[in-house]
């Protein structure tokens, strides 16, 4: 299977409590992976890491060329107003697809057969 995401020796540390250290894990096309753990233990950091939202402390993170890595928030925070096809159009905005594409795009997401 062709490699997706490489994790060696990762550490992540807010002030004197570390999150994890040396942290290595590779996830290769096919896999599904569950993150289990109590609360404040670093599974959003990690998954923060390796969306590229935060950096490490320590180690490094190899990926894929045009990888992308998202996770839906524990606590997701919307906009009143704007409907979930709005919100959808808009995060596919930053890949700058083609309009007809997007539609497409969101109207598989919604499970629907058109706009």
């Amino acid at each position: 299977m062709a490699l997706l995401l490489n994790c060696q020796s990762l550490s992540k540390s807010f002030g004197a409590r570390p999150l994890f250290e040396s942290l290595s894990l590779t996830i290769s096309e096919g896999d599904r992976l569950g993150l289990i753990g109590p609360n404040g233990s670093g599974k959003t950091t990690l998954l923060q890491i390796m969306a590229g939202g935060q950096q490490p402390d320590a180690g490094t993170l190899s990926q894929r060329k045009l990888l992308r890595v998202g996770y839906v928030a524990q606590d997701s925070v919307f906009p009143d107003g704007p409907t979930v096809r709005q919100v959808l159009v808009e995060a596919l905005a930053p890949l700058h697809i083609d309009e007809m594409e997007a539609k497409a795009k969101v109207a598989t997401i919604l499970g629907i057969a058109g706009f």
